[in-house]
């Protein structure tokens, strides 16, 4: 009987010891944010440098693209590392059967993180593109119709020279196709180019002390793309603007609780 006690003993303390080490995990792993009574993961707030304020933001879009339906279950991050080890799996036997994988070979958590964040987005945006009417987006394209200012062509002369001698000469053709590479090459001689009448010209010396002159010899006027040119863009750029600004307004409305020391 006395063994039969000692061991009775011995079991029970192995049992609350084992009881008490489970509490102390359990503590170290309980979320201590919540957001509208949803808990944000210690791991999820490890994943995003215990930055609140982003875990606040997407904790309220895993929230909204749930309750638009846009997702059929809520987000977890338990689930997500599942799904990425799948996509893992999968892309790394693609390539090892010789086919093609775009992007990286294996993700990280973050870059799978922000991949499904992103996902949320893509799905909200598509949501709101569904339900907005035209006439609603014509009357944003209106209110926003300076993004879809196109330029004429505009014709000039370039004249490059050094000490009194003509070093190039050539000319100069910017439109709205060649406008951003243009841009991208030469900065400066688009900003003149620009800001020319037809007849005018405009000099400036380089970093070399080379003389730059540029004449315009000619300038259409540029116009507004039609509102049905650039439907879809509109869409786009009106889904985009809507989201951010009920995302930051829903944000600013979630109750709170930062349990955190």
């Amino acid at each position: 009987m006395e063994v039969k006690e000692k061991i009775s003993k011995w079991v029970s303390r192995w049992l609350i010891w084992g009881m008490l080490l489970c509490m102390v995990g359990c503590q170290a792993k309980e979320s201590l944010l919540y957001v509208n009574g949803e808990a944000v993961s210690q791991e999820e707030m490890e994943l995003l440098d215990q930055d609140i304020d982003q875990a606040i933001r997407m904790k309220v879009l895993q929230q909204w693209a749930k309750e638009s339906g846009v997702i059929e279950t809520a987000f977890s991050y338990k689930e997500m590392l599942q799904r990425m080890e799948e996509e893992n799996r999968h892309r790394v036997e693609q390539k090892a059967a010789g086919g093609i994988v775009y992007g990286v070979l294996e993700y990280t958590p973050l870059q799978y993180y922000n991949v499904e964040m992103g996902k949320y987005e893509r799905l909200l945006k598509d949501y709101m593109i569904r339900e907005v009417s035209q006439e609603e987006l014509e009357i944003w394209y209106q209110g926003h119709k300076e993004n879809y200012w196109q330029i004429g062509e505009i014709q000039a002369v370039l004249t490059i020279s050094y000490d009194g001698r003509v070093l190039s000469e050539q000319e100069i053709s910017l439109n709205s196709y060649n406008y951003r590479s243009l841009s991208e090459q030469d900065e400066e001689l688009v900003n003149h180019l620009v800001n020319l009448s037809e007849g005018e010209d405009s000099c400036w010396l380089d970093e070399y002390d080379r003389e730059w002159i540029l004449q315009c010899t000619s300038r259409e006027e540029g116009t507004y793309q039609p509102f049905e040119e650039v439907m879809g863009a509109v869409s786009e750029q009106y889904a985009s603007e809507r989201l951010e600004k009920e995302l930051s307004e829903k944000v600013a409305a979630s109750e709170v609780e930062d349990l955190r020391e």
